[in-house]
């Protein structure tokens, strides 16, 4: 993969960096829990249940909705889906009733295969962490990962 500066990164190691970051993040939330369970020798309580997604968002050629608005500079044009980012007063977050931090990227580039094929690489990652109302109605804590 080719960045903007022209140095180079091969696509193994994108994956790997993209991979520690969201399961770093994600795990770190995931220890407070225990720790504060062991505390009051009481098991730690996980329920899964999910967020609501953001009603709308993008729908690429050929593909489902993407329930996603995704900010930034709108003269910007991504190289190889055509899309346009929608703004800067555009809510990055992915689910609905969310209170917290959000972060996104996008990259693009190519990368190149073990067989010399070259490929075009375009992604979006969103993190968010904070508090949301989930699907049964009840406030939760939570840190969701998007690539």
């Amino acid at each position: 993969m080719r960045s903007i500066s022209g140095a180079s990164i091969t696509r193994r190691r994108f994956v790997q960096t993209a991979t520690a970051a969201a399961t770093g993040v994600t795990g770190a939330t995931l220890v407070r829990p225990a720790r504060a369970a062991a505390w009051d020798h009481e098991p730690a309580r996980r329920a899964v249940v999910p967020p609501n997604p953001i009603p709308g968002g993008v729908t690429p050629p050929n593909h489902a909705q993407i329930h996603l608005w995704p900010a930034g500079d709108p003269a910007v044009t991504l190289p190889f889906s055509h899309g346009t980012l929608k703004g800067f007063d555009v809510d990055p977050s992915t689910i609905t009733d969310f209170r917290g931090f959000s972060a996104l990227a996008y990259h693009a580039g190519t990368a190149t295969g073990s067989d010399g094929s070259t490929y075009n690489l375009e992604s979006h990652m969103t993190v968010l962490r904070g508090r949301y109302i989930a699907s049964d109605g009840t406030l939760r804590f939570g840190t969701f990962s998007f690539i």
